[in-house]
């Protein structure tokens, strides 16, 4: 075990297992869809939450850290280049890959019938990271889990809008760590009003996801003040316990999940894992559409577990593609966007943290930053 250190400290390099987490995460999605998409049964839980929502709230856990840390070592407008050279290409590409692909071979390996103007459709309505139409003509009419290619892809509308949300508290220059606070505990207690009274489901799930990000984020903030240390992980896991068995994983839990996780970034060994290569991603895009063609193919007449482990080892060559061939591209290509534009304006280095957590994150850590998931 390594010795108790800060959670500035503490994962302030690459020598951290964040990528590992991530990688962990994407494929118990998959795990948790299994049973809805091949039909099995009820999705597995924990503590009377799916696996699958502990994984996406671990994601947006990690994400809250690293891109509070992203956002405090540059300005909103290299940020926003960067946050957006993330998410949308890969995204964009899998649209076009289910849209032109794997609904069209849906269709001859099934008996749906695939139809252009709906496939033109899907790719036009779910552009702007908002899923307003999840099937294309009649090609996943005849499964377990009908009309739905990518359930996954919902949550990436979300994540950005958490992007914007941090980058706008955090652009205040002074009180940033009340700010963060402020904004969630505001979330939460909307979360959890949310979940009792009749109101918009988009106003409740983004604040269910948006209380884990800024636990996240407010962990950031306090850097130098927090320690990642199993004293504090113990009792972290016993209010997280509670939380969970209360129906309160997202809002009194956020931040011992959030704690949890990071703590589990620094102690595991598993550094080397996504260091060069994070494919956490594209497993969590593809997952669902290669699930669907593999119930369409009759594969989920085997058991569950194997299912779950033919649909993630099919998922990952598509997950290495979009890592190399979009993804690593796309971030190089906001790298040198950010590069020119520094020039252009004569801009000087990337902005100090202020206090609380002025050592935040050292450079190596804020590449690991600029390459975080969605």
């Amino acid at each position: 075990m390594k010795e108790d250190v800060t959670a500035a400290r503490g994962l302030d390099s690459r020598q951290n297992s964040l990528n590992f987490l991530r990688l962990v995460f994407a494929v118990a999605v998959i795990a948790s869809h299994t049973a809805s998409v091949g039909g099995y049964g009820r999705e597995p839980e924990l503590l009377g939450v799916t696996i699958g929502t502990w994984a996406v709230a671990g994601f947006f856990a990690i994400s809250g850290y690293l891109i509070a840390n992203s956002r405090t070592h540059r300005d909103f407008g290299g940020f926003l280049v960067r946050r957006i050279l993330r998410i949308y290409p890969g995204y964009l590409v899998c649209l076009v890959l289910t849209a032109l692909v794997f609904a069209p071979l849906g269709a001859a390996i099934g008996s749906g019938e695939y139809k252009w103007s709906s496939a033109l459709g899907y790719l036009y309505k779910n552009s702007y990271l908002k899923i307003n139409q999840y099937d294309i003509s009649s090609t996943l009419d005849h499964v377990p889990y009908p009309k739905v290619w990518d359930g996954s892809l919902w949550t990436l509308r979300h994540e950005f809008i958490c992007y914007l949300l941090v980058a706008a508290v955090l652009t205040l220059r002074r009180h940033r760590l009340q700010a963060v606070l402020a904004a969630f505990v505001a979330l939460a207690a909307i979360a959890i009003f949310s979940q009792h009274h009749s109101h918009p489901a988009q106003v409740g799930t983004l604040s269910l996801l948006a209380s884990t990000f800024f636990a996240g984020s407010l962990i950031a903030l306090l850097g130098e003040r927090i320690s990642l240390t199993w004293k504090l992980a113990v009792p972290a896991c016993a209010v997280l316990v509670a939380s969970a068995l209360a129906g309160e994983m997202n809002t009194l839990g956020a931040i011992p999940l959030a704690y949890i996780c990071l703590w589990l970034g620094r102690a595991l060994p598993f550094h080397k894992v996504g260091r060069r290569n994070d494919i956490s991603y594209g497993i969590y895009i593809y997952g669902m559409p290669v699930q669907q063609l593999l119930v369409l193919a009759h594969v989920q007449r085997v058991s569950a577990p194997l299912f779950t482990l033919i649909a993630t080892v099919a998922t990952i060559p598509l997950a290495m593609a979009s890592w190399f061939w979009v993804e690593r591209p796309a971030l190089r290509a906001a790298g040198r966007f950010d590069t020119v534009i520094r020039r252009q304006l004569r801009m000087g280095p990337p902005l100090p943290t202020p206090a609380p957590g002025k050592a935040l994150m050292g450079p190596r850590h804020a590449r690991q930053a600029r390459d975080v998931v969605g």
